[in-house]
């Protein structure tokens, strides 16, 4: 039997934003080498220079916190790309985490987005 993977599509974990672009703000993504952040990966920010990485709750630079959800997939490199940031409800199960993401963890990033009004259902 074959078995079919479904990508995150741009924006399919949103069910809801703030109208005007109220919910977004674009943000400079940093993604590692030979690597792809798909839509809808949580993303912290980096303190030190206001970049965002994918959320990594061992991290020490400020990347422990859930600071957004990027949009639009983003390639190797600094890019500038779509974020949503406050005042908007997803689906839960279209995020994307960091691989080896366990359910505590994951629900530790559901209420760190809800201090920025995104609610994960």
């Amino acid at each position: 039997m074959t078995v079919l993977t479904k990508k995150s599509s741009p924006g399919s974990c949103i069910i809801s934003e703030g109208d005007h672009g109220f919910s977004r703000d674009t943000g400079s993504v940093v993604v590692p080498a030979d690597k792809i952040y798909e839509a809808n990966t949580v993303l912290g920010q980096v303190t030190a220079n206001k970049t965002f990485v994918k959320y990594d709750p061992d991290a020490e630079d400020g990347s422990e916190t859930v600071a957004a959800i990027l949009i639009y997939p983003a390639t190797e490199g600094t890019s500038d790309r779509a974020l949503l940031r406050r005042h908007a409800q997803v689906i839960a199960s279209e995020l994307v985490w960091f691989d080896g993401a366990t359910p505590a963890q994951k629900t530790t990033g559901h209420t760190e987005l809800e201090t920025l009004g995104i609610i994960a259902r």
